[in-house]
């Protein structure tokens, strides 16, 4: 007996017992991993769907470019070219007389760098009093106006700031801001480019006017090339006369450093200090190298050891990698498995089940003894390791002590022999070094050579308005492409119809155009008042798919259709699919079983009012009896089941909705219906809800032959598909396939099926849709009669 609950249903519908056939929740079957293909083809279809993105984006980068090009004031660029040799070779040094490519960039940075400078742009700018120049100092060209409104804007800054007070700006520090904008004014236009594999430097100076741009090139060369040749007899003087006192000092400490070595050497008695030589550092260094290989094995079998103590012992590569016990775990899941098996039949006091659990038990010891024996034998050789360590360590000591008393002899003699050789190094170094500089003085003057002076640009180089729209119509197109593929990738629906059968495992039954505009009032009838409709002959199509979707001893006689959600088309696909199987002499009967939100009993309800509402003329009527009445157990089969006006097919609305349709849809008189109706037609239709959010379609599964998903290309979600696909495999249903509905021919992913179905648009409907319609009309009369004497039932 079970409790009523708080919230039972009204009388008309009696409650059920809740949960009865309703779907589990353990999973028994994985969707196997897609692996997404590259594919050109998949990529040009992305495009294709957002093209109008893709347009915009470009249109609006070229449009903006265009203005912004159009609007820039011309700018003209004014060349000259330096060679910068690397300093004279010394003749003195082979190595010294070809310099190497690393010495060569370095220099070429170097000079790069200088030609960059400050120093030098503040020597150009003085050269050619750019301060009185209009381009430079843009306060003469507005006769001091602009001058009055740049100085109250930055008085109007610092006193809110609080970096400035009232009255006139000090005149040094106007002058320093002048300065200042007028140098990075000139490093802005300027450029200097080492040409690749030359010792060239090409300079460029960009300015509105092509007389300045020339002129600054020209002397920012001059004065580079007086520049470097007052550094370097600067720097020469100046160098010789440092060199020379450190020369005389690094001479007396060089004679005292080597008194000091022989000195010590003599009271010491030491000869040679040579590794190579010495027995006592040579035995050291072995023995280390010998005590640190067992240190490192030592702590690896520590390791082990520590693991197998702490963690299971089941757990570790020697127990999982042995073969007897492997063997012997097979035979205990072996054991395991039968003892379950027979643990839901028998008693533990069953003879078998003791066998059974006394042999399990004896596989267990062996297991563990076969354990403990590996952990014994890591303990072991943690063991050996460690003693063979301890002897080595104690060597180690006996040997560093030997060592030790030599390094204390020989500690200062090895002090006193480094300070000689590096007394020498520094005198020999400044030795050379003061007469490379005598002889370096006239002839590190010659390493800088014009190539070409700046001459008057007769054309501006800026604003290119060929290039910046060509790189326009390249960024907006790579910008409208990446928004494309951006925006694909926040859509999770299903764009292709073979990702149904690739990503989802799913069959694909059939391939549904989208209807034509005229066709939309009748797509319901579609099957059958236009047969030769593209979207009729796929529905036939697929009718083929379905028969042929199981075997032909068996064939799909309960079909239930389905959606992720809704408005996809399931309900007039399941119409138009049981038209097909009509007009293919079987008995059909198609029934309502959208308890939530019923729709058929327009399309095949004689009274136009099949889930219990008014016929719309003010007046109410006795409601009709449907599937919700006939699972309440208020009427009988006989009493729902309706003949509609089209041959061989039958229908049975959804009647009144309940408040409980999943537990009616799962009682057990759902399936006594389903089995009656299955004595007395050929083929059962079944009209479910959508799947999402909703156990009616998993229950029903239970009780059909094939479940039959519609989706549609842009809407269907993949995580839907996914969600829909476990359900129905938990409650152990069977999915037929899938039908694609709504298929856009004219788009790209349709290309496949668009010569398809231009087959049927080269004649006009008209010329075929008459003589069907009233071969259908007679078949169907002969049809009711044959069918009036076949069902006694309706």
């Amino acid at each position: 007996m079970h409790q009523k609950r708080d919230n039972s249903p009204p009388r008309d519908y009696p409650a059920l017992p809740h949960g009865n056939n309703l779907p589990s929740t353990e999973v028994r079957e994985q969707t196997p991993e897609f692996e997404d293909a590259v594919d050109l083809r998949d990529y040009l279809e992305i495009l294709l769907r957002h093209k109008w993105v893709v347009l915009t984006v470009l249109t609006a980068v070229f449009m903006l470019t265009l203005v912004v090009s159009l609007s820039m004031q011309p700018v003209f660029k004014a060349t000259g070219r330096l060679e910068l040799n690397v300093q004279a070779p010394k003749v003195t040094k082979f190595e010294d007389v070809v310099a190497s490519q690393l010495q060569t960039r370095e220099f070429m940075q170097t000079q790069v760098k200088l030609l960059q400078s400050q120093s030098l742009a503040r020597r150009v700018i003085q050269k050619l009093e750019l301060d009185q120049n209009p381009v430079f100092n843009p306060q003469l060209e507005s006769g001091g106006q602009g001058q009055g409104i740049a100085a109250r804007a930055k008085s109007a800054i610092g006193s809110v700031f609080g970096s400035g007070g009232s009255g006139e700006e000090d005149p040094v520090l106007s002058r320093l801001r002048l300065d200042r904008s007028i140098e990075n004014a000139f490093a802005q236009n300027l450029e200097v480019r080492p040409e690749r594999d030359t010792t060239i430097v090409t300079l460029d100076f960009s300015s509105t006017d092509p007389a300045v741009a020339r002129d600054v090139v020209n002397a920012q060369i001059r004065e580079f090339i007086s520049w470097q040749m007052d550094k370097r007899i600067e720097a020469a003087h100046t160098a010789k006369n440092q060199l020379e006192k450190q020369l005389e000092i690094a001479r007396v400490n060089l004679e005292s450093s080597e008194m000091e070595l022989n000195r010590f050497a003599r009271r010491a008695g030491i000869v040679s200090l040579d590794s190579n030589l010495n027995l006592v550092y040579r035995q050291l260094e072995e023995v280390n190298r010998a005590l640190a290989a067992t240190q490192a094995e030592r702590i690896a079998k520590e390791a082990v050891f520590t693991q197998a103590q702490l963690d299971n012992i089941s757990s570790l590569p020697q127990v999982l990698n042995n073969t007897l016990i492997q063997r012997l775990r097979e035979d205990h899941i072996r054991l395991s498995s039968e003892y379950q098996e027979l643990s839901s039949v028998f008693r533990d006091e069953y003879p078998k089940m003791r066998t059974l659990k006394a042999k399990i038990a004896d596989v267990e010891q062996r297991i563990a003894a076969e354990e403990r024996h590996i952990l014994d034998s890591i303990q072991n050789a943690y063991f050996s390791v460690a003693k063979r360590e301890e002897r080595l360590r104690s060597e180690a000591e006996k040997k560093k002590d030997l060592a030790l008393e030599l390094n204390d002899r020989a500690t200062q003699y090895k002090v006193l022999q480094r300070e000689v050789e590096t007394s020498k190094l520094i005198h020999q170094s400044l030795l050379e070094r003061g007469k490379e500089i005598d002889a370096n003085v006239g002839t590190e003057l010659g390493n800088i050579h014009v190539v070409d002076y700046a001459s008057l640009p007769l054309t501006p180089f800026k604003p290119n308005v060929r290039l910046n729209l060509l790189l326009a119509m390249v960024v907006g197109l790579m910008g409208g492409m990446g928004l494309a593929f951006f925006l694909e990738y926040l859509d999770n629906t299903v764009k292709r119809v073979d990702e149904l059968s690739d990503r989802f495992q799913m069959t694909v039954l059939g391939v549904l155009p989208q209807a034509e505009e005229p066709e939309m009032k009748e797509l319901d009838h579609l099957v059958r008042t236009k047969p030769r409709a593209g979207f009729s002959e796929a529905i036939r199509t697929t009718r083929v798919s379905i028969q042929l979707s199981a075997s032909m001893d068996q064939p799909p006689k309960s079909l239930v259709f389905t959606s992720t959600h809704a408005g996809q088309g399931k309900s007039t696909i399941a119409c138009n699919m049981a038209q097909a199987f009509a007009t293919a002499e079987e008995r059909v009967v198609i029934i309502d079983a959208d308890l939530r939100k019923p729709r058929l009993h327009r399309v095949f309800s004689r009274e136009q009012n099949g889930n219990g509402q008014g016929n719309g003329n003010g007046q109410g009527t006795t409601p009709s009896k449907g599937l919700s009445q006939l699972l309440s157990g208020m009427c009988k089969l006989e009493e729902v089941v309706q003949k509609t006006d089209i041959a061989n097919l039958y229908f049975i609305s959804a009647g009144p909705i309940p408040p409980n349709p999943a537990e009616l849809l799962a009682s057990k008189r759902m399936r006594s219906v389903m089995e009656m109706l299955a004595k007395h037609f050929d083929r059962i239709i079944v009209d479910a809800p959508p799947a999402a959010g909703f156990a009616d379609v998993l229950v029903l599964g239970n009780n059909v032959d094939g479940m039959i998903l519609v989706s549609t290309l842009g809407e269907t979600h993949r995580e839907a598909l996914r969600i829909f696909r476990r359900s129905v495999m938990n409650v152990r249903g069977n999915l037929l396939g899938c039908i694609v509905n709504k298929l856009n021919v004219n788009q790209a992913y349709g290309g496949y099926y668009q010569k398809y179905y231009k087959y049927y648009s080269y004649h006009p409907y008209s010329d075929y849709g008459r003589q069907p319609e009233s071969m259908t009309l007679e078949d169907g009369r002969e049809a009711d009669s044959k069918d009036e004497k076949r069902a006694p039932l309706v």
